[in-house]
């Protein structure tokens, strides 16, 4: 799977992420320049959504709750959609929203990796409450080999993974 990312931070996206982060949290994107959202991390994990426009015309990105990890709220408890799932119409009473999750790195198990076009994924929405799942998709030999994980996150439009000796903000 993919169980955290790192996407750019920009002004518009402050406050959104305060309904999710602290101050101190906050401050530190900014400082950065990036947001870091691990799906197991102590506060709410977030992802950026952009809808899949056929349009062709840029969407600005919204900052959504990555899946759910709370079994009394009423979405599925994950942060992932499997895309057979997905395909096969499992999640079809949701009315999943397909969208673009704009990230610029992914990790799993400890592996850095870069994200070039963004992820697929899926947006659902409850009353008033919308949540983003990640899409996944059976793991390549070598995700699987490097990972040791049998999903991988769903790319788009990107055949290799270009794979990276440790965690981003480490590297010169």
């Amino acid at each position: 799977m993919c169980g955290g990312v790192i996407f750019p931070y920009k002004k518009e996206y402050r406050e959104a992420l305060e309904k999710y982060y602290p101050p101190e949290q906050i401050e530190e994107f900014e400082r950065t320049g990036q947001v870091r959202s691990l799906y197991w991390q102590k506060s709410n994990p977030v992802l950026p959504v952009v809808p899949k426009a056929d349009d062709g015309q840029p969407s600005t990105p919204d900052i959504l709750a990555w899946g759910n990890r709370d079994k009394d709220t009423p979405f599925p408890q994950t942060g992932w959609a499997r895309k057979d799932s997905l395909d096969a119409g499992k999640w079809d009473y949701l009315r999943p929203e397909p969208v673009v999750i704009p990230v610029t790195h992914g990790v799993e198990k400890g592996k850095w990796f870069e994200i070039k076009n963004g992820i697929e994924g899926v947006v659902l929405h409850r009353g008033d409450e919308n949540r983003v799942y990640m899409i996944t998709d059976n793991a390549d030999p070598e995700y699987l080999e490097v990972t040791h994980h049998e999903r991988m996150p769903a790319l788009i439009d990107q055949p290799d993974i270009p794979w990276l000796p440790s965690d981003p903000a480490l590297q010169a």
